[in-house]
């Protein structure tokens, strides 16, 4: 009933048996990992994945990781793509590995700072009209902490919050002060 232990007459992988054998692959520069179609892609996608955590942010409060999600869609996008335009006749070089990196690691950038950036949270009711809705006597609710949306400030809040908000970690602060490293048990057991 399947518990029948035989023997292996036959290689489990056909070809040469290669096991142990490390084979290098030169790692382009930079500039060549980081394309025009790359970024195109990944705009793309970020803007799609800023749309989804706005809406889950808004709707529901939290958000779970879509790293997994980012890296399907984008090789889902990135195979759909080449597919077509080798299908209209067009010659298509494959997207590099490196390539489909700076796609993934763009993807999740912007949804993080779309999420940790506070657009779906506490940006929106810092406007004065939100200060009025609530009410001037509500409890609380009090003038000078009305900030209404302005392109300069946000885009160097938002350096601050993708940029520095490592450095106010809870556990980055608790292994600071406590000379732990980053990634102890115990810095994790404090928090």
């Amino acid at each position: 009933m399947g518990s029948e232990v035989g023997e292996v007459s036959e290689p489990l992988l056909s070809g040469t048996n290669k096991i142990g054998t490390v084979v290098s692959e030169r790692v382009p520069e930079w500039k060549d990992q980081i394309t025009i179609r790359g970024l195109a892609v990944s705009a793309m996608l970020g803007t799609l994945f800023c749309i989804i955590t706005h809406k889950l942010n808004l709707t529901v409060g939290i958000i779970p990781s879509l790293n997994v999600g980012a890296g399907l869609l984008g090789f889902f996008f990135v195979k759909s793509w080449t597919g077509f335009l080798s299908g209209l006749g067009f010659q298509v070089k494959p997207f590099t590995k490196q390539e489909n990196t700076v796609i993934q690691t763009c993807v999740v950038a912007c949804y993080g700072l779309a999420f940790s950036g506070g657009f779906g949270s506490y940006l929106i009711a810092m406007d004065e009209r939100t200060y009025n809705l609530i009410g001037v006597d509500y409890p609380g609710n009090r003038a000078e902490d009305v900030k209404n949306p302005g392109l300069l400030w946000m885009i160097g809040f938002l350096f601050v919050v993708s940029f520095f908000a490592n450095y106010i970690h809870p556990q980055a602060q608790i292994s600071l002060a406590e000379k732990l490293g980053l990634e102890s048990f115990f810095a994790n057991y404090k928090i």
